[in-house]
C-alpha cells in the first residue's frame, strides 16, 4: 500500500475516533428528520409498501385461480364462482369473473392505486392455457403466440409462483 494512501486512511480513522470520543452530534437519518419533505417521503414509502403488499396478494390469488380453473376444466368445465374454487378475495380488492364458452377471466381492482390485475384461462385445441397480467385501465383482448396466451396490448405478464416442490426428494 503506498505511503500516501496509508497516511490518508490513518488520518480519516483518527478523525472518526476523535469525533466518537468528543461525541459530536451527527445528523439523524433522513426518515427521522422533522419537516414536510420527510413526511412526504414517509407517505410515499408507505404507499409503495401498500402497493407491493397488494401486488403480492393479487399474484397469489391469480395463481390459485389459474390452477383451480385448469383443474376444474378437466373435471367438467370452468367455474364462474370463486367460492366453488375455494378462493377468497381480500376485502380491499374487487373481483369480477367473466365466463365464455371456452374461457374464463378474473379481473382484480384494488380499491387503492391505479394498477389492475387480470388472469385468463382459455382452451386452445382442447388444452387449457392460463396467464396473468398487470396494467392500468381495462384490459383488451388476449392473444395467442404459438400455443401460448399473451397479454393484451399495454399490459405485461405477471409472473405467477410455480408449484411448490418438496426439498427432500
Amino acid at each position: 500500500m503506498p505511503i500516501a494512501l496509508r497516511w490518508s486512511v490513518l488520518s480519516l480513522l483518527t478523525l472518526l475516533g476523535l469525533a466518537g470520543l468528543v461525541q459530536l452530534p451527527l445528523a439523524p437519518p433522513l426518515a427521522s428528520r422533522p419537516g414536510a419533505g420527510t413526511e412526504r417521503v414517509l407517505a410515499d414509502l408507505a404507499t409503495q409498501e401498500a402497493e407491493q403488499d397488494t401486488r403480492e396478494r393479487a399474484r397469489l390469488l391469480l395463481s390459485r385461480f389459474v390452477g383451480a380453473e385448469i383443474t376444474r376444466y378437466f373435471w367438467g368445465g370452468f367455474s364462474g364462482y370463486l367460492d366453488v374454487l375455494g378462493l377468497e378475495v381480500p376485502e380491499d380488492i374487487q373481483a369480477r369473473i367473466t365466463e365464455e364458452p371456452q374461457a374464463v377471466q378474473l379481473l382484480l381492482q384494488p380499491r387503492q392505486g391505479r394498477e389492475r390485475y387480470v388472469a385468463r384461462v382459455e382452451v386452445n385445441e382442447a388444452v387449457p392455457r392460463g396467464l396473468a397480467c398487470r396494467g392500468q385501465g381495462v384490459p383488451g383482448r388476449f392473444g395467442w403466440r404459438g400455443d401460448a396466451l399473451v397479454c393484451p396490448a399495454g399490459w405485461q405478464a405477471f409472473p405467477l409462483p410455480g408449484p411448490q416442490r418438496r426439498a427432500d426428494r
